[in-house]
């Protein structure tokens, strides 16, 4: 009687089949796969195995957990890969749970932990954290793992290259000034900036760290004589490092130096680098200091988005009243005031925002200074905003030029979009000045009107009035 696999002519050999498996690869691949291997195993022995390995970022959370009950029961054992961990975990923090770090009393019981078991693999992982925290809100905490840190340098003598390293580079790990020699140093070798993780002898990803802030910063110090060649370089840098606090810090200090007419041309790279990097100084939010800044800080800050703000203010003015009034005479006068305008707003129809945006100079600022009405009729206004006074002025030279207090109730509502720059304008207003033969008689609000002799009369009650 025939069997089924004489019936389905379908014989099949176990044996034969897993035979046939073992030479799914070829000889010639395989060989090459051994070669390979083998070139790779001679790399390593010859520079090392990656001096920098990370533990996975599973287990991070899972050391920190065991290390928090260890704080409570004091029976808890950590095997050495654990311990390796810990180093990087001294960071971390989860829900109720606040860093090792941030505890002076359970940082100095890791500390402890690790001394009782220590392995020269463990400087990692602490230096690792030392220059996360360099610029921290707890120095107590950062104070201990320096002090550490510094005692298991100076009693290595192994031939490891990274801890030989930092061994040799011990001075730029001072938290006092360590990271201003670094800059420095970087600066009088005439090296790039970007060597500067090489130079210290850590992982390039390490770049971000806090602790090459003022690295960057001190570098430009020392290269300031040539920022007109430095400015594309060092925004490459900061985008590199990525650190809001390092943008201010640095961006602050170049607007303020490039505030001379001698850099006149660069102060338009200048001005994208810090639009970029920081925004719209009409934003006062983007501008605030950063947590721990210094007086010194915070002034620069400050004085470098007035700087800002001046360039910006100037520039439209320049175009403002080129394209939309082409009035070299009330262009002169409101550039004189550039660096008392706080802000300002441009309204108009869409087409002449589409025509200011086509000038290179302006075209970014535009989105967030413009505001489009409904109507299309070919006037537009600059709003200007000067200490407690809203003041605009309209390209149609038929239009009084128009001065509110912030806080009065004849100032226009600018909550809703305008149907005309009409709605800015108030007729009931009386005249901002008017004169006798002997004397100027001002009032607190007012228009005025473009006729003979009206820049020393507005001068003068912008003195009176706004400036005093």
């Amino acid at each position: 009687m025939p069997t089924t696999q004489d019936i389905l002519q379908f014989h099949f050999s176990p044996t034969t089949f897993q035979q046939s498996a073992k030479k799914i690869i070829p000889i010639t691949l395989a060989s090459l796969n051994d070669h390979r291997i083998d070139k790779l195993q001679k790399i390593t022995e010859e520079v090392g195995a990656n001096p920098f390995p990370e533990p996975p970022n599973n287990l991070i959370p899972q050391v920190f957990r065991k290390f928090k009950n260890f704080i409570i029961s004091k029976d808890t054992s950590f095997e050495r890969r654990e311990l390796r961990t810990l180093t990087y975990s001294l960071n971390y923090s989860e829900q109720s749970l606040t860093s090792i770090f941030s505890n002076e009393n359970e940082l100095k019981y890791a500390l402890t932990l690790l001394e009782s078991n220590w392995r020269d693999s463990f400087l990692v992982g602490l230096i690792d954290c030392f220059l996360k925290n360099w610029e921290t809100i707890y120095p107590k905490s950062l104070e201990q793992v320096e002090h550490f840190i510094n005692q298991k340098l100076d009693n290595y003598s192994g031939n490891r290259s990274s801890i030989a390293s930092f061994k040799n580079n011990k001075r730029f790990f001072n938290s006092k000034n360590g990271d201003l020699i670094l800059g420095d140093t970087i600066a009088k070798l005439n090296r790039p900036i970007q060597e500067a993780t090489k130079i210290l002898g850590v992982p390039e990803s390490w770049f971000d760290y806090p602790y090459f802030s003022k690295v960057i910063v001190t570098y430009y110090e020392r290269n300031k004589a040539k920022i007109a060649d430095e400015v594309e370089n060092l925004n490459d840098v900061l985008q590199k490092h990525n650190s809001s606090v390092t943008n201010k810090r640095l961006i602050s200090k170049i607007i303020i130096q490039a505030n001379q007419p001698e850099f006149a041309m660069v102060q338009d790279k200048i001005k994208k680098v810090a639009f970029t990097q920081i925004g719209d100084p009409s934003n006062i939010s983007n501008w605030t200091a950063f947590e721990n800044a210094t007086e010194i800080e915070k002034r620069e800050i400050i004085q470098g988005r007035n700087i800002l703000n001046e360039w910006i203010t100037q520039q439209f003015i320049n175009v403002f009243f080129n394209v939309c009034i082409n009035d070299e005479r009330r262009k002169k006068f409101w550039l004189r005031f550039a660096s008392k305008i706080s802000s300002f707003k441009v309204y108009g129809p869409v087409h002449t925002k589409s025509i200011l945006k086509r000038d290179e100079k302006i075209t970014e600022y535009i989105d967030a200074r413009f505001e489009t009405v409904s109507s299309r009729r070919d006037v537009s206004a600059f709003i200007l905003y000067i200490g407690d006074y809203m003041l605009i002025e309209f390209s149609n030279e038929g239009y009084a030029c128009c001065a509110y207090k912030i806080n009065s109730l004849n100032k226009p509502n600018l909550n809703y979009k305008l149907n005309s720059v009409d709605d800015l304008r108030n007729s009931s207003l009386p005249l901002a000045i008017q004169s006798d033969s002997n004397y100027y008689y001002t009032n607190e609000e007012g228009r005025l009107f473009h006729n003979e002799n009206w820049q020393h009369k507005f001068n003068h009650w912008l003195n009176e009035k706004v400036f005093k």
